[in-house]
């Protein structure tokens, strides 16, 4: 199916004349589940923080259209950046091609880049900024005085930004139990796009604050401390005993640490070679959040409600169709929304995937002698065909081959 899309979504590219390649979002979730015979239920990082084992499920989801071209069941205990290099291998199985894979922080690494650089994968990566003495770290400590500078704040994005070109080095065919050298070694040009928003930095500042407050008021109350607040009871202060009595006091350094790399965001890509571009790019990546929002909520799928592996196949296949569907529909009443003059604007176009399509339910189609008619089709609902991209159906007769043989038909 993935292959077949592809397909589709480059010749809508080519008609558009747009040559750029597939933007495609990678993330996963996890659907929790009672079943104790189900081979992939583990306990693992649930994303719902339901205390169950789970099932996690995969996607990729095409940016521009919202339509989810692959998706692929594993067990809950896989954390998120194992699955990139079997992502890659799917891909390269189902022939996607000129594809850029973004996805957020769980999926970066070292391993991930090099295994995109090795199969000609583009991506664009989220690093992770809390890994003490890794390259985001370095390059955020390098660039800090830039992103002060006014100069650097882009209008459209709002963010302060810099972009660094690091040539990486890395091994093009690797040998199990084999050094490379420099003889197997290759290098390829990468970006590193460098943000900083004050204004997260500033809440990040202020949330922690509040935080230290809270800890604070419970010790000088006597109260017991939860666990969070226990945990950072242990990173920001600095505990004291003296005649049989303990005391805290709070450790500036280790709150300016703490605080030292909020509101930044160090995105990485082979591809992308435009800082605004590529904060664009990753910022389009709610359509897959919003793909597993309509899965889970939407279409009441937060639980698989199977038994046996067969059954979960099956519905998850069914579960994968239906999540398309609703996702065409929202991202097409969405574009036409954006598009069309505010006095014209699709009235439904906030209501839910179910009741939109269930407005399409009294349109009928009769046989007659003479063919196929549809009944009248006037106000919202040709608006919702508008939207959707579907011929408004008219009163002329349609041909009798086109349709099984049924007296009357209802969509």
């Amino acid at each position: 199916m993935g292959l077949a899309v592809q397909e589709g979504l480059i010749e809508q590219k080519k008609k558009a004349g747009d040559d750029d390649k597939l933007t495609l979002a990678l993330d996963s979730t996890s659907i929790s589940s009672y079943a104790n015979k189900l081979p992939n239920v583990e306990r693992g990082r649930n994303k719902d923080e339901d205390n169950l084992p789970q099932i996690n499920l995969l996607m990729l989801v095409e940016s521009k259209s919202g339509l989810p071209i692959f998706y692929r069941t594993y067990d809950g205990n896989v954390p998120d950046v194992q699955t990139v290099r079997r992502v890659i291998a799917d891909n390269s199985r189902l022939g996607i091609q000129n594809v850029v894979l973004v996805s957020d922080r769980g999926y970066s690494g070292t391993k991930n880049i090099n295994d995109c650089l090795r199969n000609k994968v583009g991506f664009l990566f989220n690093m992770k900024c809390g890994v003490s003495g890794s390259l985001t770290q370095e390059l955020i400590d390098e660039e800090r005085l830039n992103l002060q500078d006014l100069n650097r704040r882009d209008w459209y994005t709002q963010v302060f930004q810099v972009t660094k070109k690091i040539n990486w080095i890395y091994e093009p065919s690797p040998v199990k139990n084999q050094r490379s050298t420099k003889k197997t070694q290759e290098t390829a040009e990468l970006y590193w796009h460098i943000y900083f928003d004050r204004q997260i930095a500033e809440n990040a500042r202020q949330g922690l604050f509040e935080r230290i407050d809270r800890v604070q008021e419970k010790i000088a109350n006597g109260k017991a401390l939860d666990e969070n607040e226990q945990t950072l009871l242990e990173e920001v202060f600095e505990k004291h005993e003296q005649d049989n009595a303990v005391s805290y006091t709070v450790d500036n350094k280790k709150v300016d640490q703490k605080l030292r790399y909020k509101g930044y965001r160090v995105l990485v890509s082979d591809e992308i070679s435009d800082a605004r571009k590529a904060w664009c790019a990753y910022q389009e990546r709610w359509i897959v959040e919003d793909t597993f929002k309509t899965l889970k909520s939407r279409l009441g799928c937060s639980r698989n409600r199977v038994s046996d592996n067969e059954s979960l196949t099956g519905k998850t296949f069914v579960q994968f169709l239906a999540t398309s569907i609703a996702m065409i529909v929202r991202t097409r009443l969405r574009k036409y929304s954006e598009e069309c003059k505010k006095n014209s604007a699709l009235p439904m176009v906030y209501d839910g995937d179910c009741r939109v399509l269930d407005s399409l339910n009294n349109v009928m189609q009769t046989r007659f002698c003479g063919g196929y008619y549809f009944g009248e089709i006037a106000g919202k609902r040709r608006k919702l065909f508008e939207a959707l991209g579907v011929p408004v159906p008219d009163a002329e007769p349609e041909k009798e081959q086109d349709y099984e043989d049924e007296e009357e038909t209802e969509f």
